[in-house]
């Protein structure tokens, strides 16, 4: 375990100025990102002042306590509910605080009967029912969105992070190239993903942070993908996107093939799509938005005649999770973000899809420079035909 103390004072700062008594870590992701390490039930407090507190099951003590080295606070549990009175505990005594009180009641003139806030990631993996409980069981805090604190905080990747989230794409590579080996007709796309997987995990994956995706022939359409035990047949198109984890970090990487030789309305897709990713890698600059980068594609495909096709979300911001700030498809406001030096994003998150024709992407994480995204680990676009 290595405890971000830069990180922690960082993000201590940004909830002074939130108005935010301290941050509920419960997320794999917030875990990693603090303590460099990752727990199967990630448990922490970080206060707006002073240290972080951790929760652990008591027999798990003395094990985190050596990967701490040095003493901290640590609260244990025998039962689901000795953690919740703990984490109430620890919360009554913030509130307590007379230096807390001090700093957020003097720098926000706090009324006596407003509620404090306590931070709380509420993204995909923060389970409501958890929410929910929180709240009944700290009647006297209000849980707000942890994003003004963390997006400040998560968006700008250091060059570890990169190191990390480029040993993901390798990673996300090998897996492509076992698809690649593989694919013909008569294979099934479950196949395929187990090889995938099996490939990606003998070279250090975690697994992925989302389902493998596969999809051929009309299911290339699909803007979210799966994949099942169809077989693959000559002339389908197949979508494959993977993304393995690797300490945390995620790959996403995304091709498309054609078994057999592209028809020339197939070809107009992949050719389409290649320019769109080009292009959209040179406007990947600070100040920049999604919205911006999305213009680009509208413009290309409407030059290939696809513009009817074409739909925004190109690009998202990604790390310890899949999807971080700006997710545009997910959350509109996000496409007004601006990018900034050392964010890292994806392009080629959506689909060109053509009903009958079927649908086309391709993939790849950058770093966002002053002179356009640079890509983390090249990866050929332009091998699109599987003979």
């Amino acid at each position: 375990m290595k405890i971000h103390w830069s990180r922690i004072k960082k993000a201590q700062e940004l909830m002074a100025e939130n108005k935010i008594i301290a941050l509920m870590i419960m997320n794999h992701d917030d875990y990693r990102y603090f303590f460099g390490t990752d727990r199967t039930q990630p448990r922490a407090i970080i206060p707006v002042i002073g240290e972080p507190i951790f929760f652990a099951f008591e027999a798990e003590k003395e094990e985190l306590s050596r990967e701490l080295q040095e003493k901290r606070q640590i609260f244990t549990f025998k039962k689901v509910q000795e953690q919740m009175s703990g984490i109430r505990e620890v919360f009554r005594n913030l509130i307590a605080d007379p230096s807390i009180n001090e700093l957020l009641r003097v720098k926000h003139s706090l009324e006596q009967k407003e509620k404090i806030k306590v931070g709380m990631q509420l993204w995909f993996s923060t389970p409501y029912f958890l929410v929910e409980l929180f709240q009944k069981l700290n009647a006297k805090l209000k849980i707000v969105s942890s994003d003004p604190v963390m997006d400040e905080l998560r968006m700008v990747k250091d060059d570890s992070e990169f190191d990390l989230l480029k040993k993901a794409q390798e990673i996300a590579a090998k897996g492509m190239d076992r698809v690649q080996e593989m694919l013909q007709p008569g294979v099934t796309e479950h196949e395929l993903a187990t090889e995938a997987l099996y490939t990606m995990m003998k070279h250090s994956s975690e697994g992925t942070s989302t389902p493998i995706h596969i999809n051929s022939g009309v299911r290339s359409n699909w803007i979210h993908g799966m994949f099942t035990k169809r077989i693959i047949e000559k002339g389908d198109l197949v979508v494959v996107n993977l993304t393995p984890k690797f300490d945390g970090y995620c790959a996403n990487l995304a091709r498309t093939f054609v078994v057999g030789k592209a028809s020339k309305r197939q070809l107009n897709l992949f050719e389409t799509y290649h320019q769109i990713v080009l292009r959209t890698q040179e406007q990947l600059l600070p100040s920049k938005t999604p919205k911006d980068l999305d213009a680009v594609g509208e413009i290309i495909a409407k030059e290939n005649n696809l513009a009817d096709y074409h739909i925004n979300g190109i690009s998202h911001g990604i790390g310890l999770r899949f999807e971080e700030t700006p997710a545009s498809t997910i959350i509109p406001v996000h496409r007004r973000v601006k990018l900034k030096e050392n964010m890292a994003m994806t392009i080629g998150h959506t689909i060109l899809a053509v009903p009958e024709i079927g649908g086309v992407r391709m993939e790849d994480i950058y770093k966002v420079t002053s002179k356009g995204g640079k890509i983390l680990h090249p990866y050929p676009l332009d091998n699109w035909e599987i003979k």
